[in-house]
């Protein structure tokens, strides 16, 4: 398995990973509610939300690298991974401190009562849903919630996929000084 894998770049690899985890996390999420009955908050859509861009994007740069052989393409696609990783973890880490208790979450989240009209759309958003609050965590293992599960997941993923962009952007400035390329990243 390894030696399938050394045939291409970090950024590949990167991009792979991400496409992998974000396409993991969203079965789990989905098997979660489908399976299991937990029913997602307006927060956990949110997160979800992250990880359907971060498997676009992913899947948009290995196409790049591999059906257009266009390193920048996967370069920049690798770059977007990480920001929108960072938004994922930021969603993460904002619901996980809402379940906490550490600060409180949007009007939206707490839950039973009636949205409205569509002509009172504007106005809806500042009233309760029938969705469940975003407080209650529905499921938790050693002590860490779905999002907090998310957190680290974003959090590791943001590392990887900058860390390879940081990677490429230094590749592209040697190559761009006349200095030789090494295929090994």
């Amino acid at each position: 398995m390894l030696d399938r894998l050394s045939g291409y770049s970090l950024t590949e690899r990167a991009l792979m990973a991400a496409f992998a985890a974000s396409a993991a996390l969203l079965a789990g999420a989905h098997l979660f509610e489908k399976v299991g009955g937990f029913v997602p908050c307006i927060l956990c859509l949110d997160q979800r939300e992250a990880h359907w861009t971060a498997l676009a994007v992913a899947a948009a740069g290995l196409l790049a690298a591999r059906i257009f052989k266009s390193r920048l393409g996967a370069a920049a696609a690798v770059g977007a991974a990480a920001l929108v990783y960072a938004v994922s973890a930021g969603l993460a880490f904002y619901h996980t401190g809402v379940e906490y208790g550490f600060w409180p979450g949007p009007a939206i989240c707490s839950g039973g009562a009636d949205v409205g009209g569509i002509d009172d759309i504007l106005g809806s958003l500042d009233k309760k849903t029938d969705a469940p609050s975003c407080e209650d965590a529905q499921w938790r293992l050693l002590g860490v919630s779905m999002a907090g599960y998310n957190l680290l997941a974003s959090a590791g993923l943001f590392a990887l996929t900058l860390f390879a962009a940081l990677t490429e952007t230094r590749r592209v400035k040697r190559i761009r000084q006349g200095a030789p390329e090494n295929r090994a990243g």
